[in-house]
């Protein structure tokens, strides 16, 4: 559940086909976004053919560190987060970000737009069922619990990611802010050479371990260009057009009709051709000087810096963990332990600084949300203890540890900034100063604070896109070198300290010291301060270069196939850098004699004006002064279009039909959910309403449910006066409340919920002949109706997750835990009987039953090798009365139920029931398949995954040892049951969870099959 944020003030700008949503603080952003919008609509809508049915509506946010853009095309909306993404995500060079991913996402609502098979308000239908356990010699249960639960979705949009994520970092020639960089260039033929380029069925999902998510659109970007320059782009447009066709499931189909040849084929042909391109590049580079390996751990190792004397290495690593986050590691270089690396935080993001005497380092974390939720970048200050303890505490270095909100407290951290927004801290010389980029706004700017967290100030006051990277100081401390980057073009200046007020330093006062027609990044002084080393693509690839900062003279030193980046010099000049190959980013180092002897290389490191020719885009950056002049107003009710996704449902053997309906402004403040189903044999219905109202920092809540349910009963009177032909049941509830976040994992929920059950009963008298002659007739009565239950509670719930992030963590956790936690304070009325001296009219009495209800489930995941796992699990329940009613403490309509699909399969649900619960659990799980990676039609099958279980509970009233009412069973009872699960998607992108379970009661009774069956095809598992 994301967080709201009331502190934020809403304003909308206007124009011809775009409405921009922002918050104060990004006005500057949002006239940009707007300009670029209306730039790109025509080029976009002419290619494609599509135009929206309404304006556009661009939603732009500035409260977190993060950078991302979504199209939700059904909506006509686009969420952009504004901080650019290279400051994010390493595997991306600079573009104008704003530019870049305000075109991207609208190219994408055309494109997808174009290729809807159905209405703009119909996005999905659904197909679902409900099988329903048969509960032995219970009179009393009506329907059993579940043992089936499908709801599958049929799309109307169905493109594969590389195809969908392709044409929108495509673009179109006359509005292109994207561009084939040597970050693409570096992963594709990293991949072809290595023969590790995803095939065509895997390019079409993402899903993926590492970085592979980014796999997906440097393929789908490199393919669509194939296409284009190959085909034309209408190409692209057509593939789109002929999606739309209702047969079109996949995108097979399309190609062959489109490109005239089949999938396999086309991937083969591209592959072939960058496959000539690479080696002929890779065979021109001459000897190779690739540097010594130092790490061999995860996929991502980035970031290294030399402490001050040398002797440890600081980088950031996401060790053994399927994703990040990055953990800060140090290594002790002069250990000969092969094993001498030590974790001092999980969670570190940016790069990382060591104070001059060695005793701290200085790192970025996006820790904590504050009490809106934002998650900002603050720096932390991390102290080393004393030489006879150790560089750090020993701290296991496994994907459970670096669990947001795992992270280890230790008296040796400090945090030395609030909400400041810091990336990239460096240590002065002198250590009294801690420089720093600022980011906020789209727009970063330099800024000073001393060593303690104290007297920031800044040295820029840039409000225009400008982006700045990784400042470092001269060992003389005067003057810094950072990175800057304008329209996507990344050079390093010189910034003199001494020589500028705070806010004075603008772009006319860069001192380039490399500015070539490449991206130069990186860049790090040597200890004698004559000269910085750097990276640079000019090459075409990232290469590490030295620059004499007076003579300007520039050797190569490095030459690799993948790239080197992000060096680090020692005291001594050795070179530690981050080396992307096959097995993505790896820790390298150059020795000072090897360093030494590089070759000339860069020869056009000059003017700053040189560059304004290659400027990707035509609307160049910093922003233009004068962006849209469209009135800016405050925000106030926006509502958009209303979806509508039909269902049909399978219930008990019925047919029902249905629909959901969602509604919701722009921002999310107002958001309306509902559903209904209809029998239209017996008129059994499903009816829910959920709304959320989120202008408060918690979430207000209001939640109407209610069924009808129809059953023929054939039962007789107590008095054989008649016969019940049928009855109806009525359930509703109506709840509302609050929810909000607790930090980053954890969510509490207060609710108030009225419950009304009512009956209606059918039934035919047995009526005396009136012919004379002996027996009954029967007769058909009206029906008579009351109501069994009224009910009040009030509760509040605690949920908590925080499992370690892995490719396989919803199919397999494999660390971390789940608790749910719930007090409800229970005001039932129940049915106790009916009043018989009343005639007039059915008069219902009822106990009065009042108790407190504890209900706790804890879980917790713990990894073994071989991608196994364990899961233990604690389930209790405890219904507390303090109300004594005829005796009668609580009914056991509200029994705690511990069988079925939820607790132990081995059982049915009703038939453990009790006012306490307790069960136990604990399952192994293993892969049978975790890498399949293949399509059959419109399915793509990920991995598969089994499970054997086992389960020890009981349900009871009193002493724990009574036996059970029904069955008559003493103690705990048992089970044990192994599991399948599948994890597939559907139509490229829609998750598809398939569970079966097959489990086995060990003290069900005589007479009851002890063997009991489960299936789920879900959203996810339960």
């Amino acid at each position: 559940m994301a967080q709201n944020h009331p502190e934020l003030e809403w304003h909308v700008l206007e124009t011809d086909h775009f409405r921009v949503q922002f918050h104060q603080g990004i006005e500057r952003a949002a006239r940009y976004t707007a300009k670029v919008a209306e730039v790109a609509y025509h080029p976009v809508t002419e290619l494609y053919q599509y135009r929206p049915a309404d304006k556009i509506r661009i939603i732009l946010k500035d409260y977190d560190d993060y950078a991302n853009g979504a199209a939700f095309f059904y909506l006509d909306t686009i969420e952009i987060w504004t901080t650019a993404l290279d400051h994010d995500f390493d595997m991306r060079g600079p573009t104008d970000w704003l530019g870049n991913v305000v075109t991207h996402e609208f190219t994408h609502m055309l494109s997808l737009g174009a290729a809807r098979k159905g209405p703009h308000r119909v996005p999905a239908a659904f197909l679902q069922w409900l099988g329903y356990q048969r509960e032995n010699n219970r009179p009393d249960i009506l329907i059993g619990f579940p043992d089936v639960l499908v709801s599958y979705p049929i799309m109307m949009t169905v493109v594969p990611m590389w195809f969908a994520e392709g044409v929108a970092q495509h673009q179109v020639a006359e509005i292109r802010h994207d561009r084939w960089d040597s970050h693409r260039d570096m992963n594709l033929r990293t991949a072809v050479l290595n023969d590790q380029l995803l095939s065509f069925d895997e390019m079409g999902v993402f899903a993926k371990r590492g970085f592979g998510n980014e796999f997906v659109y440097d393929h789908g970007y490199g393919l669509v260009r194939y296409i284009a320059n190959e085909y034309g782009e209408q190409a692209l447009a057509d593939l789109c057009d002929e999606s739309a066709d209702w047969h079109a499931m996949q995108i097979d189909a399309a190609v062959e009709k489109v490109l005239g040849l089949t999938t396999d084929e086309l991937h083969e042909a591209w592959r072939s051709s960058m496959m000539k391109a690479y080696r002929a590049q890779v065979d021109g580079l001459g000897a190779q000087i690739e540097g010594e390996a130092g790490t061999e751990n995860g996929f991502s190792n980035i970031h290294p810096a030399f402490s001050p004397d040398g002797t440890r290495l600081a980088y950031l690593s996401t060790g053994n963990g399927d994703y990040g986050p990055h953990a800060l590691i140090v290594r002790d270089l002069t250990s000969e332990d092969e094993d001498a690396d030590e974790m001092v935080q999980p969670g570190v993001v940016s790069s990382v600084s060591w104070s001059p005497d060695g005793k701290r380092i200085v790192y970025v974390q996006k820790r904590s949300a504050d009490k809106y939720g934002s998650r900002q970048a603050d720096l932390y200050e991390y102290t080393f203890a004393t030489p006879d303890r150790g560089l750090a505490s020993k701290i296991m270095w496994t994907p459970a540890s670096m669990v947001s909100g795992y992270a280890p407290h230790s008296p040796r951290v400090r945090r030395l900034t609030r909400g400041l927004r810091a990336l990239y801290p460096a240590h002065s010389p002198d250590g009294q100063f801690i420089a720093f980029v600022h980011n906020q706004g789209s727009t970063n700017n330099l800024g000073l604070m001393r060593a303690d967290g104290s007297d920031i100030r800044y040295l820029t006051d840039f409000a225009d896109g400008t982006q700045l990277y990784t400042p470092r100081w001269s060992p003389g401390g005067r003057r810094l070198v950072r990175s800057v980057s304008m329209a996507g073009q990344r050079d390093i200046v010189l910034v003199d300290i001494d020589s500028h007020q705070p806010g004075t330093y603008s772009t006319d006062d860069f001192d380039y010291l490399v500015a070539t027609q490449g991206t130069d990044r990186d860049p790090a002084w040597s200890a004698d301060g004559e000269r910085v080393v750097f990276s640079s693509d000019v090459s075409g690839i990232f290469n590490l270069y030295a620059i004499d900062v007076t003579t300007r003279e520039t050797r190569r030193l490095t030459n690799v196939v993948g790239a080197a980046l992000s060096p680090t010099v020692s005291e001594s000049g050795d070179i530690a850098f981050s080396s992307y190959g096959s097995n993505g980013y790896q820790i390298r180092s150059i020795e000072h004699e090897v360093a030494s002897a590089g070759s000339e290389a860069i020869t056009d490191s000059s003017s700053p004006a040189e560059h304004a020719a290659v400027a990707p885009s035509t609307l160049a950056s910093p922003w233009p002064a004068v962006g849209t002049e469209a009135e800016v107003r405050p925000y106030g009710v926006d509502f958009l279009r209303t979806m509508i996704m039909p269902r049909l449902i399978v219930d008990e053997g019925r047919f029902k039909a249905g629909a959901y309906v969602a509604a919701s402004d722009v921002l999310s403040k107002k958001n309306i959910f509902i559903g209904a189903a209809l029998a239209p044999t017996n008129r059994d219905r499903d009816l829910f309403a959920i709304y959320e109202y989120r202008k408060w920092r918690p979430t207000l809540f209001l939640e109407f449910f209610h069924q009808k349910k129809n059953t023929t009963r054939r039962d007789s009177s107590e008095a054989n006066t008649g016969i019940i032909t049928g009855m109806d049941f009525s359930l509703s509830q109506v709840s509302t409340g609050l929810s909000g976040r607790l930090g980053n994992s954890a969510e509490l929920r207060l609710s108030a919920t009225y419950d009304r059950y009512d009956a209606s009963l059918k039934w035919d008298a047995f009526v005396s002949r009136q012919d004379g002659q002996p027996g009954f007739n029967r007769q058909q009565q009206k029906p008579f109706g009351y109501t069994y239950l009224h009910g009040l509670g009030l509760g509040a719930t605690y949920r908590m997750e925080a499992i370690s992030r892995q490719r396989d963590r919803e199919i397999n956790p494999r660390g971390g835990r789940r608790i749910y936690f719930r007090y409800d304070r229970m005001f039932n009325y129940f049915l106790k009987g009916f009043d018989e001296t009343n005639t007039s009219f059915l008069d219902e009495q009822y106990l009065r039953l009042l108790y407190n209800q504890f209900t706790l489930d804890w879980q917790e995941f713990i990894g073994l090798p071989k991608k196994t796992s364990l899961g233990l699990r604690f389930y209790g329940g405890w219904i507390a009365s303090d109300n004594v009613d005829d005796d009668v403490l609580v009914n056991d309509f509200f029994d705690f139920h511990l069988g079925g699909l939820n607790y132990m399969k081995g059982y049915t649900f009703y038939s453990l029931e009790g006012r306490k619960a307790a069960m136990a659990s604990v399952t192994w799980r293993m892969p049978l398949f975790s890498d399949v990676r293949r399509r059959f039609a419109h399915l793509y099958v990920d991995k598969i995954y089994g499970a054997l279980y086992a389960d020890a509970g009981k349900a009871w009233d009193d002493d724990f040892n009574d036996p059970d009412p029904v069955y008559n069973r003493k103690g705990a009872l048992r089970d044990a049951g192994g599991q399948l699960r599948l994890d597939l998607l559907s139509y490229y992108g829609m998750p598809t969870k398939i569970q079966f379970d097959v489990a086995y009661g060990i003290d069900e009774p005589a007479g009851s099959n002890p063997w009991k069956y489960y299936f789920t095809m879900l959203f996810g598992y339960l």
